[in-house]
Order: C-alpha cells, then structure tokens, then sequence
C-alpha cells in the first residue's frame, strides 16, 4: 500500500513539472532554441554584415562579398523565422493548441530549410547549422505527434 501511495505521489510530481506541460515539450524546446539562433543571427547580419564578413559570411559562388541588399534579406528572412519559431514554441508548449504549434513548427522548418539551402552560397556555416536544426524540429514533431495520436481511438 505504501509503494502504491509513493508511486501516486511520484507520478503526480512528474505531471506537475514545468517539463510535462505538454505533449510536444521537447519540440517546444528545440524551437525556442531555433529562434534564439535565428533571431540572433538574423539581428547581427543586419545591424553590422560587414563584421561577419569573412567568418560566418563567405561568399561561396564567387569569393566576394554578398551585397548589403541580399544580406538584409536574408537578416529580414531569419528575423521572421526567428517570430515563427517563438510562436511555434508557446503554442507546442500549449495543452489545448499544440497542434497548432505543431503545423506552424512544420512550416517554419521547411521555410528554413529552403532558406538553409539558399543561403549555402554565403554563409555555409551558418546555413548547415540551420539545416540540422530545422530537420530536427520536423523529426522531432513527426515522432510527437505521432505518439500523441497513439492513444487517440
């Protein structure tokens, strides 16, 4: 009687934590990472390109600089990526709207992909890390829901 009572107790603790607020959390983790990268990068290419020259900016196709107008779209592109994401992260988090969530992850991540396989030319660096994580946000909300859906008769 009295492992059942601490079993209760244990499981109860476990539902409680700030952990298992939903059921895509890890998701909703990955995607609060994504858009601090994206946001961040996004904020450094357009308040200062020409100080990422050269490291995270390495004009692949020509060996040159890319143009202050290519590079401020791209900053605009990862901004807005960076707002999806953060959306995407509160409504996975969400009991009720983590399917929501779920779609606008899936669709944030394939914008980013594309956007990741545009920007190889320019920024390789930044545009495989890009590539890693929006396939991991996907996977990870792939394999969630899925499980989610398993105990849906």
């Amino acid at each position: 009687m009295g492992e059942e009572t601490s079993e209760k107790k244990r499981n109860d603790a476990i539902k409680n934590s700030f952990l298992f607020k939903g059921p895509t959390v890890v998701a909703a983790l990955v995607c609060a990472v994504a858009a601090i990268f994206s946001i961040a990068v996004g904020t450094a290419i357009m308040a200062n390109p020409g100080a990422l020259q050269g490291t995270f900016l390495v004009n692949v196709s020509t060996g040159g600089g890319a143009s202050k107008g290519l590079l401020g779209g791209f900053g605009a592109v990862m901004l807005v990526l960076g707002v999806i994401y953060v959306v995407s992260a509160a409504l996975l988090w969400s009991e009720i709207h983590w399917v929501k969530g779920v779609y606008m992850g899936i669709v944030g991540s394939i914008i980013g992909m594309v956007w990741s396989g545009i920007g190889t030319t320019f920024a390789p660096g930044i545009a495989a890390a890009g590539m890693l994580v929006n396939v991991l946000i996907v996977t990870l909300l792939a394999t969630e829901t899925w499980e989610a859906t398993r105990g849906v008769k």
